[in-house]
């Protein structure tokens, strides 16, 4: 049975960390143990970490000062023995077959995949399930996962940690993105399978730094669009579609953040870029909201309301 290493990077998430150690533990693939990382909290995070010293399955390592997700999570794959890493947000939980579903299929798969994921619910606070995400992409994603993350949610993810080592490990230079940049380069040389089952539960509350489960924070969007045009822009220029479709969506996300700025004219730059890049019904909605339809302009506004659900 080959042994998983569940690794969790936290930071000040006292009230939560507990809850993705115990849905770690939980799984019933027992050749499993669970690397935390504490990246300098200033909460109560050791104490909670501390009720752990005697379980000898769970390794916590402290980091003095924070030094990012990045960072952290390269720290938690070299403390880990195992031939597998699964991601875990120390705000996300596991259902307790997701590892040994994600083992079966990569059982079935040949070495040159590298990671299987699966799909995931948004829950709030009250348990509430806000939307599914459900896999879809298999095999080659790259240079389509240069356009977006596809492969959500990133706390589905088991990989074979010689291909995280392969690669160089996460990038520390990245706060945003982190996920979508390890990816990419993932992808470049490995293939990707997934578990069209809901395993892993995301759960969303103020503190999350993408935003809300369902607008999301597109200030969040932009400024990781920009890290991934500044590191691989060579890459998307050498697949001009790809380029297109990535300048698309930047302009759309530009667009959402001027409408939270009340920048009305802006916000109706951005989205009549998008829809000349790529003229989508997402992307020409937007633009009409902006440019002729009061309510529709307000719903863009950051607020959990779909331009449907206000037409609606």
């Amino acid at each position: 049975m080959p042994l998983v290493s569940a690794l969790i990077p936290t930071y000040n998430r006292a009230d939560r960390v507990g809850g993705a150690i115990d849905s770690a533990l939980a799984q019933t693939h027992d050749e499993l143990e669970v690397v935390v990382v504490n990246d300098g909290s200033t909460d109560d995070t050791p104490a909670v970490l501390a009720e752990y010293a005697d379980n000898d399955r769970v390794r916590v390592r402290h980091n003095e000062e924070n030094r990012g997700i990045a960072a952290t999570f390269d720290r938690a794959a070299e403390v880990a023995n195992g031939e597998y890493l699964g991601i875990l947000g120390d705000d996300d939980r596991w259902r307790p077959e997701k590892t040994a579903r994600q083992l079966d299929r990569f059982a079935q798969l040949s070495d040159d995949y590298g990671i299987v994921y699966a799909g995931g619910v948004r829950v709030d606070d009250d348990g509430q399930i806000l939307t599914e995400v459900h896999p879809t992409v298999h095999g080659d994603c790259y240079p389509e996962i240069l356009t977006e993350f596809p492969l959500a949610p990133h706390s589905s993810h088991l990989l074979r940690a010689s291909c995280l080592e392969a690669v160089g490990g996460f990038d520390t230079d990245f706060p945003e993105a982190v996920d979508w940049e390890v990816n990419i380069r993932l992808a470049r040389e490995f293939r990707v399978a997934y578990v069209d089952e809901i395993l892993v539960e995301r759960q969303f509350h103020g503190g999350n730094v993408s935003g809300g489960a369902l607008t999301g924070n597109p200030a969040y969007q932009v400024a990781a669009r920009d890290r991934i045009w500044r590191k691989f822009r060579e890459e998307l220029r050498a697949n001009p579609e790809t380029e297109r479709r990535f300048a698309a969506t930047h302009e759309k996300h530009r667009g959402r953040v001027a409408v939270g700025d009340r920048d009305r004219r802006r916000a109706t730059a951005h989205f009549l870029a998008a829809s000349w890049l790529d003229p989508s019904v997402e992307h020409l909605g937007s633009l009409a909201a902006a440019a002729i339809h009061p309510r529709l302009y307000d719903a863009l506004a950051g607020r959990e309301t779909s331009p449907a659900e206000v037409l609606g």
